[in-house]
């Protein structure tokens, strides 16, 4: 059964091919506004864990035979005022919600390997766990480990709690929110427009850690902007692309991929381009995909953090 869903993916792939891609007019980009970021502030990833498919399945054009790596990622965000998981990546629960709830035919299209849940490497390293979550959007494999972390609080905005309570399998496994002890926190995006963003949320009022509005890939899709203090900046983009070429060049999801995980693929691509925009207008910001391994790997990972370079 596994080797015939995946010659249909594969030939489904072939087809899809032959439609063009949609039109790509890049909207002009706006500078970001100044950061005064602190000295201190520093991110690491949390590779929580891999797998491997085909170039074509993620991004639009992609080569049928070229393989690409995927990585499901935390990533902890420390700041002198607090500190942070920007999704929660694969958990200790995650071969029980995936064996129990995800759609059969879709298990070998999102089939993972080597779990490290981030609640055990925080563990190892003698860090303590942090007391916010928030999610770039609430997807299986962002959300999978909530539980592992019953004492933080879960931010995202109401749109996406609320798909996320009502969602169903491929995209949402229903067990991650099913706990009577899971922490919300909806929160409103009430700060000032950002460089084309209609609103932001400025989490400690330096503008060193910011998040954004993406809707797209979900209702309340959220980015997240770090500046370090030596003026380099990362944009985590969540699933808005998967992977880094959908930037460059730049391309949408693979169509079908695209008609089973994202929620209003017109955003979606819309969000695209606004973040080709983005990176056009400000040279040297780094835009992380999700699950784009190639990207992750030049970062490092923990307990390596990324800080600023000593002035």
């Amino acid at each position: 059964m596994r080797k015939m869903i995946v010659l249909l993916v594969v030939a489904a792939l072939g087809v899809w091919r032959l439609w063009p891609l949609p039109e790509a007019v890049i909207p002009p980009g706006q500078a970001l506004p100044a950061a005064q970021a602190p000295a201190t502030l520093r991110f690491a990833l949390l590779k929580t864990g891999a797998a491997t498919t085909l170039e074509a399945m993620v991004v639009a054009g992609g080569s049928l035979f070229r393989p690409t790596a995927i990585g499901h990622v935390a990533v902890l965000v420390e700041h002198p005022a607090g500190r942070f998981l920007f999704d929660s990546g694969l958990g200790t629960a995650i071969d029980t919600q995936f064996g129990t709830e995800m759609a059969f035919w879709a298990k070998p299209i999102f089939a993972y390997r080597q779990v490290r849940p981030a609640v055990q490497q925080l563990r190892d390293a003698g860090v303590d766990a942090p007391d916010r979550i928030f999610l770039s959007h609430a997807h299986w494999d962002h959300a999978s480990a909530l539980g592992d972390f019953p004492q933080a609080e879960v931010w995202v905005p109401d749109a996406e709690r609320d798909t996320a309570l009502h969602g169903r399998p491929p995209a949402f496994l229903p067990s991650q929110f099913s706990s009577p002890t899971l922490r919300w926190h909806p929160f409103r995006f009430d700060g000032p427009a950002v460089a084309g963003f209609p609103a932001s949320l400025d989490l400690f009022g330096d503008g060193s850690v910011v998040l954004l509005p993406l809707p797209g890939h979900t209702a309340g899709s959220t980015g997240l902007l770090l500046s370090l203090a030596d003026g380099r900046r990362y944009f985590f983009v969540g699933d808005t692309v998967w992977n880094h070429r959908g930037i460059d060049q730049p391309a949408p999801k693979f169509s079908i991929s695209s008609l089973i995980v994202d929620a209003d693929r017109d955003a979606t691509w819309q969000a695209v381009l606004a973040l080709r925009g983005l990176r056009d207008a400000n040279p040297g910001l780094q835009i992380i995909p999700a699950h784009d391994s190639s990207v992750h790997d030049t970062l490092g990972y923990f307990p390596e953090y990324v800080t600023a370079a000593a002035r």
